[in-house]
């Protein structure tokens, strides 16, 4: 009777062990209700100096970092220094010294269009997916692209002046009041006041300054390419990071799953990094990990007795995988599991499978803060441990969202070099408020409501092992719908009610004053035409051309993923000299074509008295001194 009890009680634990087991137990992945997709949220994929970054509606600004989310509506800008911003799908769009640009749209279920506002600076394009065409879209004081094919394009931008825009692969519309003209590979164009300065012409793809060289290397590090890859296609840019910063693994029924190396024993995921509000979103993990965007926000945790944690891939973006739980005084969360329940990990145990109304505080998959932290840059220094988790209350982790949101922002006035201020963002001094319509307390439902639990199927789940409490199968639901949504975010007029005293005791605007690189001011007003030609102005700056498209001989439609480009090239100086009156080039400047421009900022190429063409007015570059003919070794 003994050997037959035992008989049934090793059964049942087997057939609860295969169906955890089972692949065919697809994992809940619930985002239908979001207004986001996976490349709704974009994020900064390399800093260099000084970045600073504008969020929506706000009128300070933050100090870029890795892996910092960007959304729709914030504005990036360089002083000294350089950033990449990475859109997914090998898309990328890098800015040099001395740049302005505005995320103005970035694609939504109703809405899949990449729109940017480049006002002032450098920039390069790398377009490695077009869903459709015209489906990126580039904007200037004074001209508007619209991209055909993937492709790399470089773009210089005189903040109120002109615009030069170079092709080095790729198919290009370029629209401005005189109508539209087709840009093709290893041609540019310049656009002044919202006219063709000349017809497309030839240049020589040449790397040969700063930023064409930053472009190369950075070229070289994202396009890397892998015999066999681990993730799932559209997941293949974050294969090198990954693979530098950990092992893979096969494991059943998973698959290929990542171990992070050189992560501290009582590390745990979504404990290092901080949270950080998004419109669209709402409060979204910002890993510190360089190798942590992928892993923060697509795929699942899990926790094994030989390997440690270790990473699911899984293809769906989201804010945060985690489970909430929140109070008067805290804030808790926990990672999901593969299938969807938040998982614990205690007495050497990972169960994936929990249920119950109640989650124990002895796992280590668990992080808790003190409310008022919630905003803190460094949330592994506050949060809770040991003994000070034990005080807590029960608590019962729900897939609903934080219905809070900042209360306001303090800004601080930081002086810069001349008469100029910028506004600086702290966010910590700041409360949380309750968003309109979401809810009565912080996970929006009611106080007294009582929380809904369903058990799974088959009791007594766990993964492998025996199973503890558990709840109902956890998945995240929309973002915040009370969230306050960029109206105009392009931001050049938001701020300029607040009134600023300049050193020298003048009053100065906020929004002149709210960037490290002076001159933010709204776009010129619309409906300007060429004398009855060409199309008005709008407020996405001049419309795309409807006869103008890419040619059906003409690649493939961008539709199927091109990582590898050829670019601008680098070529020994002893060859670029060429006869004719040389010109010198400055050293001065590590944008390259900076500070030697003439009669500009320092954020440009210099030209001739009226094209590139022409006269030989100096150009900017870190690369010594050296002859051209005609002012420009680009110029055919």
């Amino acid at each position: 009777m003994k050997r037959t009890t035992v008989l049934m009680i090793a059964l049942f634990f087997i057939a609860a062990g295969a169906w955890a087991q089972d692949p065919k137990a697809a994992p809940p992945q619930d985002t239908k209700d979001a207004k986001y997709t996976n490349e709704s949220v974009a994020r900064l994929s390399f800093v260099e100096g000084k970045v600073f970054v504008q969020r929506a509606s706000d009128l300070g600004y933050e100090e870029g970092a890795i892996n910092m989310p960007v959304s729709e509506g914030d504005r990036i800008g360089t002083a000294d220094g350089r950033a990449e911003i990475h859109f997914g799908k090998g898309n990328y769009i890098r800015l040099d010294n001395d740049t302005k640009l505005d995320v103005l749209n970035l694609p939504k279920k109703e809405d899949d269009v990449t729109r940017l506002r480049v006002w002032s600076g450098n920039i390069y394009l790398v377009v490695g997916t077009l869903k459709k065409e015209k489906g990126i879209e580039l904007h200037t004081a004074d001209s508007s692209f619209y991209v055909l094919d993937r492709g790399i394009y470089r773009m210089d931008v005189r903040e109120n002046r002109d615009t030069e825009i170079q092709v080095y692969q790729g198919l290009i519309e370029a629209a401005g009041e005189e109508g539209s003209t087709l840009l093709k590979a290893s041609q540019r164009l310049e656009v002044s006041e919202g006219r063709f300065a000349s017809k497309p012409s030839s240049f020589i793809a040449v790397a040969d300054d700063g930023f064409d060289k930053f472009n190369e290397s950075r070229n070289s590090v994202t396009g890397r390419q892998y015999a066999k890859s681990h993730m799932p296609e559209e997941l293949s840019d974050y294969e090198a990071e990954l693979d530098e910063n950990g092992q893979w693994t096969y494991l059943a029924p998973y698959g290929n799953v990542w171990v992070p190396s050189g992560v501290d024993e009582d590390w745990r995921p979504y404990n290092n990094g901080r949270w950080t509000w998004l419109p669209m979103s709402g409060w979204t993990w910002w890993p510190y990990e360089p190798w942590g965007w992928s892993t923060s926000h697509y795929g699942r945790w899990h926790w094994g007795l030989d390997l440690g944690w270790y990473w699911i891939p899984m293809s769906m973006w989201g804010p945060a995988w985690v489970n909430w739980w929140a109070d008067d005084f805290y804030f808790g969360w926990a990672p999901l599991s593969y299938w969807g329940y938040p998982g614990i990990l205690m007495g050497g145990q990972y169960y994936g499978h929990y249920y119950g109304p109640y989650y124990p505080y002895e796992s280590r998959a668990l992080t808790v803060i003190s409310r008022n932290h919630l905003k803190d840059p460094g949330i592994s220094r506050n949060a809770l441990r040991g003994d000070s988790l034990k005080s807590l209350p029960k608590m019962s982790l729900t897939s609903r969202n934080l219905s809070l949101r900042p209360a306001g922002t303090k800004i601080s006035v930081q002086p810069l070099d001349g008469n100029r201020v910028m506004l600086r963002k702290d966010d910590r001094s700041t409360g949380l408020t309750q968003d309109k319509g979401i809810g009565r307390d912080a996970l929006g439902t009611s106080p007294t409501s009582p929380r809904t639990i369903r058990k799974p199927d088959a009791a007594g789940k766990s993964q492998g092992r025996t199973a503890g409490t558990s709840a109902k199968p956890q998945t995240i639901k929309s973002p915040d719908k009370g969230s306050a949504k960029a109206s105009n975010p392009s931001k050049g007029s938001g701020a300029a009610e607040g009134k600023i005293r300049k050193k020298d005791g003048s009053a100065e605007t906020a929004s002149s004053a709210s960037s490290a690189v002076d001159g933010y001011k709204s776009s010129p007003s619309v409906s300007r035409t060429a004398a009855g030609v060409g199309s008005p102005k709008t407020v996405n700056g001049y419309p795309s051309s409807p006869t103008i498209t890419r040619p059906r001989s003409y690649g493939d439609g961008g539709a199927a993923r091109a990582r590898i480009f050829t670019g601008p090239y680098s070529r020994p100086s002893s060859v670029r000299g060429t006869s004719g009156s040389p010109s010198v080039r400055s050293g001065s400047s590590s944008s390259g074509r900076g500070s030697a421009r003439v009669g500009s900022s320092s954020s440009g190429r210099s030209r001739g008295s009226s094209s590139r063409g022409s006269g030989s007015a100096s150009r900017g570059s870190s690369s010594g001194s050296r002859s051209s003919s005609g002012g420009s070794a680009r110029k055919k």
